[in-house]
């Protein structure tokens, strides 16, 4: 009976550490908004973050992952690309499961046009 007491213990513990991992998009590079995003599981600790920068002062990079919560608002210089080409970011965290897509950012706007909309049509102002 022991035995089973701390087989379920086990399971359970792993079971709740798993539950606590956040789960984010990544994106190693992305230029401008276009991203090739796929799903992670942060450390335990991590946030999800969206990396933006510049590199060469013209061409804006962004990122996607998991950051600990120390790299979080801090502006780094990354090197990347086979040249090592360096750039400035930034990782902006949040700490929500998949906060850091650009889908939530779009939805936001479509929101905020959509009430003024409304506005404008219940103040009779739209017609």
């Amino acid at each position: 009976i022991n035995e089973i007491w701390f087989g379920f213990f086990f399971y359970s513990a792993k079971y709740e550490a798993e539950m606590e991992l956040l789960k984010c998009f990544r994106c190693d590079l992305g230029f401008w908004d276009a991203c090739y995003t796929t799903e992670t599981k942060c450390s335990r600790g991590e946030r999800c973050y969206t990396g933006r920068g510049k590199a060469a002062d013209v061409l804006d990079v962004k990122t996607l992952g998991c950051a600990k919560a120390e790299e979080c608002g801090v502006e780094t210089t990354v090197a990347v690309l086979p040249n090592n080409t360096i750039f400035v970011m930034t990782k902006h965290c949040c700490d929500t499961p998949f906060c850091n897509s650009a889908r939530q950012h779009l939805f936001t706007l479509l929101h905020v046009a959509l009430a003024l909309l409304l506005t404008l049509y219940v103040t009779g102002a739209f017609i």
